[in-house]
């Protein structure tokens, strides 16, 4: 073994609690990789912890784990769009089937796009009801 190598078999909670043993092999664990990630991408701890529900302690915890499940890289990395499966291979290799979906959306484009698609929903529920009322006027005469 590479002498800045550390080989790690110990367990990993996940974001339901249950516990998932991996062997990763890093110069640095898993907790400190996924710090300096975040960090380098300027985002803030808090607002990081009131997207996920939990609290900065939680966070802070787990940058102090050796490995990271991959329900917490996936839901970390939607937030700040960014793919751990590169830092994380082994965590990432038994989940090939599952891709990595970048929030598309800022906030504000969000809202729009939900506010334009409920004025085109109502605008069809509103034909939909003259044509109905069109269609009883037509029935009864």
């Amino acid at each position: 073994m590479n002498g800045n190598l550390t080989e790690i078999d110990n367990h990993e909670n996940d974001l339901n609690g249950n516990i998932n043993h991996k062997i990763s092999k890093s110069k640095n664990h898993a907790g400190q990789v996924l710090e300096s990630i975040i960090r380098k991408k300027g985002h803030n701890i808090s607002e990081l912890a009131r997207h996920m529900k939990i609290s900065r302690c939680t966070i802070y915890n787990w940058f102090e784990l050796e490995l990271i499940s991959y329900d917490i890289l996936v839901k970390i990395g939607s937030y700040i769009n960014y793919d751990f499966s590169s830092d994380f291979p082994d965590v990432f290799s038994g989940n090939n089937n599952v891709k990595f979906e970048p929030n598309k959306f800022t906030e504000p484009e969000n809202v729009d796009y939900w506010i334009k698609k409920y004025i085109i929903l109502l605008e069809k529920y509103n034909e939909c009801l003259l044509s109905k009322n069109y269609n009883q006027e037509y029935i009864n005469q």
